[in-house]
């Protein structure tokens, strides 16, 4: 009996989700969009994405990602819309909030009847069915039933967990309560029925400016400066006043969980029985970094250390291993020439607070539409033991010089013996 009405209470769920997403297709359908980004050269589609109309102005809004190729490419793209209807028209940038993935665009031109989704007061509760909307595959719209299950907790850039499949060209299409009011935006998948989303109150940020003007070409790039900058401020704000905790490692004792935002592994070569010598290793990163474009993401950081002990391989030897895993270490972002310049670097002969003396190297490289934001490589190595020896490393993703310089300050003085 018990097995029977489990069944019953399971499909009238079921039938009940199924007419709710049929209901919020047919009322908001016309107010839905593919998001085309057209190559000017060729008249062809170069990316696609999805986007909602916000209001009967013609705002529409989709991912940041969806547009950039636009963005940084003004003259040799344009955006345009597809309706589930056949109508398309050509859109213009408003505003873009980068380090939440997010666009406001607007129609050129407007229709007689134009329809919008209206925006939800606020989240629903955790367990509340939730539906996102897009086009998948290049596909056609269709609407995905799925689960709300609250802001994610280990996300400096805050998410929302959507437990539904949310797939390619989704991007940027609305999620809505049963109401059929957005409460999200679709922005990321890692399978098995999670996703995430950007939730309502960056998408109330982002609608500040929908009476605006359009955003001149070019002023779209200092835009995205302000934005990083003030990100990257905010963030390592947190990191300085966070209070850092600590692990052992070998005979050190190193910075550990420098923010409630990072995870952290570790890992040794101990079960490798031809290891003619000890590694262990601790490296913690922040998960999240900030699309700028296709082959450029900002915002990231990396914190790495391994303790070396080569007391069987002798001096010289040792030296040289220790030697190979300092000029081993890389840039935390692919970066290439058009975006970045090249690494400069200094080094350095560093005694800490707690005489801990390291052979460091600190180097910065410009990023060439941002000047005042730079990738960060440091990389030192303890002096005081001859076949033992800390190395420690970090990479920092678009901050400012400032930040980098207080943020090594702080994380050198904070390595100790035991």
């Amino acid at each position: 009996m018990r097995i029977l009405l489990f069944a019953l209470v399971f499909y009238c769920a079921h039938s009940h989700s199924q007419q709710t997403a049929q209901n919020l297709f047919e009322q908001h359908q016309n107010a839905l969009y593919q998001i085309k980004i057209i190559e000017l050269e060729s008249g062809n589609k170069s990316s696609i994405g999805s986007g909602f109309q916000i209001d009967t102005a013609g705002n529409v809004v989709t991912n940041y990602h969806v547009v950039s190729q636009f963005v940084y490419n003004p003259d040799k793209f344009r955006i345009e819309y597809l309706a589930q209807d056949g109508a398309k028209g050509q859109l213009q940038l408003v505003d873009i909030d980068v380090v939440n993935d997010l666009a406001l665009v607007r129609k050129v031109a407007l229709s007689d009847q134009e329809k919008a989704f209206p925006i939800a007061q606020s989240l629903p509760l955790q367990g509340s069915a939730i539906y996102s909307l897009g086009n998948p595959h290049d596909l056609g719209m269709i609407v995905v039933p799925g689960t709300f299950n609250g802001l994610k907790k280990t996300s400096f850039y805050q998410r929302i967990h959507f437990t539904g499949s949310i797939n390619p060209g989704m991007s940027g299409g609305p999620v809505v309560n049963e109401l059929g009011e957005v409460m999200g935006v679709n922005v990321a998948t890692a399978g098995n029925q999670i996703g995430f989303l950007i939730p309502l109150a960056k998408i109330k940020g982002l609608l500040i400016n929908q009476e605006g003007p359009i955003l001149k070409n070019e002023k779209i790039k200092p835009r995205i400066q302000q934005q990083l900058l003030a990100n990257q401020q905010r963030l390592f704000s947190h990191i300085s006043n966070h209070s850092w905790g600590s692990s052992e490692l070998g005979e050190a004792i190193i910075p550990s969980k420098i923010s409630d935002f990072t995870s952290c592994w570790g890992g040794s070569n101990t079960s490798d029985k031809e290891a003619l010598y000890l590694s262990v290793t601790n490296r913690c990163q922040l998960d999240e970094q900030i699309y700028l474009h296709n082959g450029l993401r900002t915002g990231g950081l990396e914190v790495e250390f391994e303790w070396l002990d080569g007391k069987s391989l002798g001096e010289h030897r040792f030296y040289n291993l220790f030697s190979r895993s300092i000029t081993g270490a890389g840039a935390g972002n692919m970066a290439s020439k058009n975006d970045v310049t090249n690494f400069r670097c200094q080094q350095d002969k560093v005694t800490n607070i707690n005489e801990v003396t390291n052979k460091s190297v600190l180097c910065l490289r410009a990023y060439k539409d941002f000047e005042q934001l730079y990738d960060v490589l440091f990389v030192a190595a303890t002096l005081d033991h001859k076949q033992q020896g800390l190395i420690s490393h970090y990479t920092l993703a678009g901050v400012s010089k400032a930040s980098a310089l207080a943020f090594t300050h702080k994380f050198m003085d904070a390595l100790k013996w035991q």
